[in-house]
């Protein structure tokens, strides 16, 4: 396969993301870190601002609904989603801080291969 401008192939590009993906979720599950850090690593991987900040609020809003799914599985999410402004706010949150982990593409050297 050939390279791309950018200097990765594309299953290349998309096993990195996968990884990332699971990386900042399994950060996520422990500390609210893990969303600035999934959110960074997708920027970084995306080839156009745009898609660096779609991809870091993609990622927070997956970690938010994987946060839903195990709530549905403990049984809370009644509660949870009866709550009003918590549900507003974390799943806010979340979207939030993976669009800023999402600015990270801005870290990346105009030359650069990744």
């Amino acid at each position: 396969m050939a390279a791309r401008r950018d200097g990765l192939a594309e299953w290349e590009r998309g096993f990195a993301l996968a990884g990332v993906v699971l990386v900042g979720l399994a950060l996520a599950a422990v500390h609210w870190l893990g969303l600035l850090v999934g959110g960074a690593g997708v920027g970084l991987l995306a080839r156009s601002w745009p898609r660096a900040l779609a991809g870091g609020a993609g990622f927070g809003a997956l970690a938010w609904l994987a946060f839903v799914a195990v709530l549905a599985d403990a049984g809370r999410l009644a509660g949870y989603l009866a709550s009003g402004q918590l549900l507003a706010l974390s799943a806010g949150m979340a979207v939030g801080l993976g669009l800023v982990g999402g600015l990270a593409y801005g870290l990346r050297s105009a030359g650069s291969t990744a």
